[in-house]
């Protein structure tokens, strides 16, 4: 991996990690890639349909690369647990980070990461955009939420850095996000421009704390933030900014390692600065790798911008040139070696399973029990959940949770009524009008505290003089809207494993083990 052997054009392509359309590398895409010497791609769970079909799209995509330059690819994926995992096949899906707190294993943190890495590289993956360690401590975090680890940035800390080392340790680069921290803000980087406004001494206490800690513990890269941090760049957001990638990441907290956007696409990006202007803007921050998760045409005019302005000036050789010296660095860590590469049969991976069950188990806490309603007894009852709902564009959109409400209906022989995430005035009505002779109801909610039809509907049955038993399956916050709740049982996520867990624990089948992450 000799960058004096690289042409500029396939200099800047190492700088890029797209995404490729489809399940399999079609003949145009391969062009697009070989035209713009693009050697850097990220999969979501709209390409990744099949063990045998995952392996053989990410081994076209290697050896893409090898024919772009002769240098291995970096094959990226968002598998953090939860709603943000995008391989299901050949993978185990992990509770989520505030679960995994709340389930009181951490000494089973770093076997996970490890457990992880050895799945990520069977499916020829080498880099996992995760852990997130911003910290939660904004209970309206519309985007966050059960994907950080805890309120606490000691917390936060102790977590992440056993996940890195298991990651790591296993052969595949961790990305702690969403730096300088994503975990204080009341908007989503996706669809609007946050920003911060603490100063640097709050900021170096609870933000930066978890950062500052993997840096130290070795981690190799970390995805960049689309936020304005005030007290350090009031007019950029964190990606474009180079008192934060430069000033600050690198020169003061000491980071060698690799630069990641998040996507660039997102529109706090692409709605104030444009995809491609945005591009030059980041790596003039001090950014080397642009996350590019468009179609091939914005790609092209990404790639062709950044080019311009390498061969203009605007952006120096010696930027590009510093970029690509650690590309090539972390893509010899990383690169996977033969056996990685050779198609094998889909593996096993039972012990991965039962920790993931385990941790499941052991999450699940029981906040308020007024009446000593749990385990409950009552056979009327009446069960009410939201549908699968994608609250934000970081959750999974193609694969369907099991319904709670079905669920509990099977095993309970109960009634039940499938709600929207947002119910309004006439679908709560016919709900109620449905739960006249029930004594108790189960309700599930999804992020209740940012839906206010949910709990307008929690409010509606309790005037109706019911019992309301809330399990909230996403965050814990919930309760802060529902505080007359008779029973609050925190869940974490809105999975068929969780959905299962929860169900056998309101029976008293399994204990309620679980300690809540943050402060209600």
């Amino acid at each position: 991996m000799d960058i004096n052997k690289l042409t500029l054009e396939q200099k800047i392509g190492q700088m890029f990690l797209v995404a490729v359309p489809g399940t399999e590398l079609s003949a145009e895409s391969k062009a697009h890639l070989l035209q713009h010497n693009l050697g850097n791609y990220i999969f979501f769970t709209q390409n990744l349909t099949g063990y045998n079909n995952i392996r053989s799209f990410s081994d076209s995509l290697q050896q893409t690369a090898q024919e772009i330059c002769g240098i291995p690819a970096f094959i990226s994926v968002d598998q953090e647990g939860g709603m943000v995992a995008r391989a299901y096949s050949g993978a185990t899906i992990f509770p989520t980070n505030m679960a995994i707190t709340a389930s009181g294993m951490k000494p089973s943190v770093k076997k996970m990461g490890a457990m992880v890495a050895a799945e990520l590289k069977s499916l020829g993956m080498n880099i996992n955009h995760a852990p997130v360690v911003d910290v939660n401590n904004n209970p309206s975090n519309p985007i966050i939420g059960i994907r950080s680890y805890s309120d606490s940035s000691a917390v936060v800390t102790e977590m992440a850095l056993e996940y890195i080392a298991g990651l790591q340790g296993g052969g595949v680069m961790a990305n702690v996000k969403h730096f300088p921290g994503h975990g204080d803000t009341n908007m989503d980087s996706h669809l609007a421009l946050p920003s911060i406004d603490h100063d640097m001494n709050r900021l170096n206490k609870i933000e930066l704390a978890p950062f500052k800690a993997a840096i130290a513990g070795g981690v190799d890269s970390v995805m960049t933030a689309h936020i304005i941090f005030k007290a350090i760049d009031s007019e950029r957001p964190a990606t474009l900014s180079p008192n934060v990638l430069t000033d600050l990441l690198r020169k003061q907290l000491g980071f060698e390692g690799l630069v990641i956007t998040d996507c660039m696409t997102m529109k706090a990006i692409d709605d104030h600065y444009g995809m491609a202007q945005g591009c030059v803007m980041a790596i003039n921050a001090g950014a080397d790798i642009l996350c590019l998760c468009a179609k091939l045409p914005d790609q092209s005019n990404c790639y062709n911008t950044v080019l311009a302005a390498v061969k203009s000036g605007e952006i120096s050789m010696q930027k590009i040139d510093a970029a690509v010296e650690r590309i090539l660095k972390y893509k010899a860590k990383y690169a996977l070696d033969k056996n990685d590469k050779d198609m094998q049969p889909q593996p096993e991976y039972p012990a991965h399973e039962a920790l993931a069950d385990e941790i499941s188990r052991k999450s699940l806490t029981l906040v308020k029990n007024d009446g000593n309603l749990l385990p409950l007894t009552s056979k009327n009852v009446f069960a009410i959940s939201p549908s699968s709902a994608r609250t934000s564009i970081a959750d999974n959109f193609y694969v369907k949770r099991e319904g709670f409400c079905q669920k509990a209906a099977e095993i309970l022989g109960c009634g039940f009524a499938e709600i929207t995430v947002n119910p309004k005035a006439e679908e709560i009505a016919g709900v109620v009008a449905q739960v006249q002779t029930a004594e108790i109801v189960l309700l599930a909610t999804y992020n209740a505290i940012t839906n206010p039809g949910q709990v307008e509907l929690f409010n509606t049955l309790k005037a109706a003089g019911k019992k309301v038993i809330v399990v909230s399956l996403r965050v814990p916050y919930d309760i802060l809207k529902m505080p007359n709740a008779d029973a609050y049982i925190a869940a974490y996520e809105y999975t068929g494993r969780s959905v299962n867990n929860v169900i056998k624990a309101i029976l008293g089948e399994i204990p309620f083990e679980g300690k809540l992450p943050v402060t209600l």
